[in-house]
């Protein structure tokens, strides 16, 4: 049962055990009891790890529970504000990975037990795969026979779960992992074969745990921006003053409710990719492959020119601002970036090598793009794969061309200490607004 505490001043409702192998609570703490936690949901890191601090006073965490250590010690909790939606609290269940205890030298009653905790379904999924077991099928597919048979029948989203157009189905073409791994390694390693075409541009996708339906999605990236209207979470407002009547083109649309308890950007930590990230991620590529047809090895290119216009209109267009069309950030050196290749092997066919090159250059060109961190006071509802306004009702600023607009959350970090709570929220952008001079010169 939950009970309400203050964290940051606000209510919220808590609730921590600790249960056996059986699910039965063994011990039922209070908010007062957690000095601390961590937990961080990442966009690119379907399974999440978090860190938990207990008051131990006479060590009466051992009296109540003697810890197995063998994986059959769960830790579960959820935290909501009282007036938040169900779908808005964090909530997860995890297994008792490891634990220290932080012991005061003059009181007893000063002792502190330390939990590192590992996400139940991964432990799950960290089950050695049997020996000669073979995989064929859509990757998606793969993975989705993976979850269900190991995790669970219902720990699938049916209708946000796509297969993917990378098919294991030539023969003698199939998985077969090796003695040493397990399904979470497998899981992991089908996630950077697979890719699916969107109007002729190969995407990536992305493995994501909702909280709230306590199910696994599979989506191409591209479908996450395509949809960013409806999956748009929050507002903040970067300026101290504001100022209603000014106007500021590089503002995203005004249609994202913002709070003003808990939304002025008091800081941001912006950074523009340099030319070292473009060294490494933003190269034309040479995949390698072998062609069955013609039974030889072969190399086929993805240069940035012929993909950047169908990576515009995937990743850039579906984005506006209040003055116009925002413009793609791709600042690239044609002179330099246009005859230099970076190699891609692979051991499929050599248009499934070309596929997966092109999936993996139009992933870094998003990924790889500028990026943002801001802290800000707690709040539950924050999650990967969401996406924030930042706006400004003031004068414009020549950094709100880089700064406003819509970005994408692929990390966001909870952390309680104590009675308060923070949150920092890591970032990506695809554009700058549309009075930006920086223009692509790769054509």
């Amino acid at each position: 049962m939950s009970e309400i505490f203050k964290i940051n001043g606000a209510d919220f409702e808590c609730e921590f055990q600790i249960k056996d192998e059986n699910d039965e609570v063994k011990i039922d703490f209070t908010k007062s009891a957690v000095k601390g936690l961590d937990l961080s949901e990442n966009l690119l890191e379907p399974f999440t790890n978090a860190t938990i601090m207990i008051n131990n006073p006479l060590d009466l965490v051992e009296s109540a529970h003697l810890t197995r250590g063998d994986g059959r010690d769960k830790f579960s909790f959820s935290v909501k504000g009282k007036d938040a939606s169900d779908s808005d609290k964090l909530e997860y269940d995890f297994v008792i990975s490891n634990e220290s205890n932080q012991a005061s030298k003059t009181d007893r009653t000063a002792n502190y037990k330390v939990y590192n905790l590992i996400d139940i379904n991964y432990f799950k999924l960290n089950e050695r795969i049997p020996y000669g077991k073979r995989f064929r099928g859509a990757v998606g597919d793969i993975i989705k026979s993976i979850l269900k048979d190991i995790v669970g029948e219902d720990i699938v989203d049916e209708e946000n779960f796509e297969p993917g157009d990378n098919v294991i189905d030539l023969f003698p073409e199939h998985i077969l992992p090796p003695v040493s791994q397990r399904y979470s390694d497998l899981i992991k390693y089908l996630l950077r074969i697979y890719y699916m075409e969107d109007d002729g541009l190969y995407v990536r996708g992305f493995l994501t745990f909702n909280r709230s339906k306590k199910k696994y999605s599979l989506l191409p990236i591209s479908k996450i921006f395509k949809e960013n209207k409806d999956n748009t979470i929050e507002a903040f407002g970067a300026s101290d003053f504001s100022d209603k009547s000014a106007s500021n083109k590089n503002n995203p649309p005004p249609e994202t409710q913002t709070n003003k308890y808990l939304s002025p950007l008091y800081n941001t930590n912006l950074s523009t990719p340099m030319i070292d990230y473009s060294n490494t991620y933003f190269l034309n590529i040479a995949a390698s492959g072998y062609d069955p047809i013609l039974g030889e090895h072969g190399v086929r290119e993805v240069r940035l020119k012929d993909i950047k216009d169908k990576w515009k209109e995937k990743f850039v267009d579906v984005f506006s601002s209040s003055g116009g069309k925002p413009k793609p950030f791709l600042p690239l050196n044609k002179e330099k970036k246009e005859n230099l290749f970076r190699t891609f092997s692979s051991p499929f066919p050599l248009e499934k090598a070309r596929n997966l090159a092109e999936a993996e250059l139009t992933a870094n060109m998003t990924f790889y793009n500028l990026q943002l961190i801001i802290s800000n006071l707690g709040d539950t509802k924050r999650t990967a794969g969401k996406f924030i306004d930042i706006f400004r009702q003031d004068k414009e600023q020549d950094v709100d061309k880089k700064l406003l607009g819509r970005w994408l959350v692929t990390k966001v970090r909870h952390e309680f200490v104590g009675d308060s709570y923070q949150n920092t929220l890591q970032c990506i952008k695809t554009y700058v607004g549309p009075g930006a001079k920086i223009t692509d010169d790769i054509d």
